[in-house]
């Protein structure tokens, strides 16, 4: 059901009026008036600033505007007067003072806690112009903004890439059905990017996420004029995303380059909550660390065989250091020989019980505590950072 939010107009408001909106006319008294004859909205809810009373399901009266208090109890006689999964048109012609940013406020505040849908919202007043004919003028792009810088909000600071993703695609959606020439052709796949690389982050996928980062930056600019065309204040949202650009890499090989692109990835990680993702990934970057540091063939880095060695050869250099049996490998006296070895097994066995501890869920006699493991995932972290 779709219903249009308005405020009653002021004692002396001019007669009929034309208005014109979508380039579609009619005469009205309201710009409310013209909005029901051209969206047809099921219901129509009119808010009465200043006035009193318990009203009705079709006026609602709001209190003085003047003190904090009063501009609560206006929000909450708006959502009030909306209920769930209803689509909202709103005509904020006669929203005097503070309200127009209440109304705006409560939106995004309705569309979330009850799943309203903001189909559209108009203002049409124009003091002092004398013309046959007055424009309605849409504002609903503006709500769009709103949704934009949460999006990426979300995005870069808790690597949720859907909201974000969703926007990309409904602006190339929405050309195609206005059938705009030329349409955007970037959008969706930078939106399928997107979503890839938060995935792939989330899954501890450092080749497909560099990757992802790779595309996104190649395409950057292209989106950058097609989201310009739509919503051109969001191209410095837009610009936020190319901060992904030293996880790039089109075609990882094990290199000083591949680590400390690795390595940015963990910090990266660990920056946006993803407190066991680090862990699993540090630990398999201070493998990479080793194949290089002992001379092991980079070509065979990802060979399952490498790795089993390099991490035997790590864990016997920890349980030697504990003074515990342990069996030695090709590679144990090169990781001897090496000038930061006892720093590495340090590492090594800091880095193995957080794994462990992690991927047991802490089902033990002795779990460490949350905070625990965030306070010592952040130092394993940094000791990974120091290695050279």
């Amino acid at each position: 059901m779709t219903k249009l939010l308005t405020f009653a107009p002021p004692e002396g408001a001019p007669g009929a009026t034309v208005w014109v909106c979508d380039d579609r006319a009619c005469t009205a008294m309201t710009v409310a008036g013209a909005l029901v004859m051209l969206f047809e909205p099921e219901e129509m809810v009119v808010f009465a600033p200043g006035e009193t009373g318990p009203g009705d399901e079709t006026v609602v009266p709001l209190p003085d505007c003047d003190s904090e208090a009063g501009l609560w109890a206006c929000f909450e006689a708006i959502c009030g007067a909306v209920t769930e999964g209803e689509g909202l048109i709103v005509d904020l012609t006669h929203a005097s003072g503070p309200l127009p940013f209440v109304v705006f406020l409560a939106l995004p505040y309705l569309r979330e806690l009850k799943g309203v849908r903001i189909e559209r919202v108009f203002y049409g007043a124009r003091p002092g112009r004398a013309a046959t004919e007055l424009p309605v003028h849409d504002l609903t792009p503006f709500v769009e903004v709103l949704d934009w810088v949460g999006a990426v909000q979300g995005f870069l600071r808790y690597l949720d890439a859907g909201a974000l993703a969703a926007l990309f695609a409904g602006i190339q959606d929405r050309a195609h059905r206005q059938q705009r020439d030329p349409p955007p052709r970037q959008l969706k796949p930078f939106a399928n990017n997107l979503a890839r690389f938060a995935s792939a982050v989330r899954l501890a996928r450092p080749t497909e996420a560099f990757l992802a980062a790779h595309l996104l930056r190649s395409r950057l600019d292209l989106v950058e004029g097609e989201v310009a065309a739509d919503l051109p204040a969001l191209r410095p949202l837009v610009e936020q995303i190319g901060r992904l650009a030293p996880l790039a890499d089109e075609a990882p090989v094990l290199d000083g380059d591949l680590l400390r692109r690795q390595r940015a990835l963990v910090r990266y990680q660990l920056d946006h909550g993803l407190v066991l993702q680090a862990v699993e990934l540090g630990r398999e970057w201070l493998v990479n660390l080793l194949v290089l540091r002992l001379g092991c063939p980079p070509g065979r880095w990802l060979d399952w065989q490498v790795r089993e060695t390099v991490g035997r050869t790590a864990t016997g250099a920890m349980l030697a250091r504990q003074h515990r049996p342990h069996d030695a490998t090709a590679l144990s006296d090169r990781f001897e020989a090496l000038p930061d070895a006892d720093g590495i097994a340090s590492v090594w066995q800091a880095i193995g019980e957080l794994r462990n501890d992690l991927a047991h869920c802490g089902m033990n006699e002795q779990p460490k505590a949350v905070r625990v493991i965030e306070r010592r995932t952040a130092a394993v972290v940094a000791a990974l950072e120091a290695l050279a």
